[in-house]
């Protein structure tokens, strides 16, 4: 895809990269490159304990969107903090994974983290095939650990069950 997606009015002052909006949890080196699927953990964190947005760090009002891999669902968590509504949807249409327009996870690190350590979860992940992707609309979550991931703060749906689980890439 070569057309980026409409970028919503609470978006336009944040950096961008090639033309997308860089999510708060998401690394940015110091020569500004944005390092698109890997995250600032403590950025994580912060999202959620907080309950704010991981895109644009506003808390969000009486529901949320939190997007899980197939392999979350039978936990009923994820490791992904949750977006307000307006991001989701632009994050479905600017996320390559989330829009399913990658079958596959990058084969290495991106070339700007050369020499750094790569994470478990990116070790299992390199040239790993996609997973299905699930948004899954929530009035309220509990963090946990993850059981899958230990060491990882994960978003809980279990005690407060989901408005709706959808599949992307559909709208979010």
């Amino acid at each position: 895809m070569t057309d980026t997606p409409d970028i919503p009015v609470h978006l336009v002052g944040r950096a961008r990269s090639g033309g997308l909006v860089v999510p708060r949890i998401t690394p940015v080196t110091r020569t500004g490159v944005a390092l698109f699927g890997n995250v600032v953990e403590q950025m994580q964190r912060e999202c959620l304990h907080g309950r704010t947005c991981q895109v644009c760090g506003r808390p969000f009002g009486q529901r949320a969107v939190l997007f899980a891999r197939g392999s979350d669902l039978p936990y009923q968590c994820t490791a992904e903090p949750a977006t307000c509504p307006p991001c989701a949807a632009y994050s479905v249409r600017a996320c390559p994974m989330l829009a399913g327009r990658r079958d596959r996870h990058r084969a290495g690190q991106h070339p700007a983290l050369a020499g750094f350590p790569a994470s478990a979860d990116q070790l299992l992940r390199m040239g790993a095939p996609a997973e299905a992707w699930y948004a899954v609309w929530v009035t309220g979550y509990d963090v946990v650990t993850h059981p899958a991931q230990p060491d990882t703060a994960a978003a809980l749906w279990r005690r407060i069950p989901p408005l709706r689980i959808r599949p992307l890439p559909a709208a979010a």
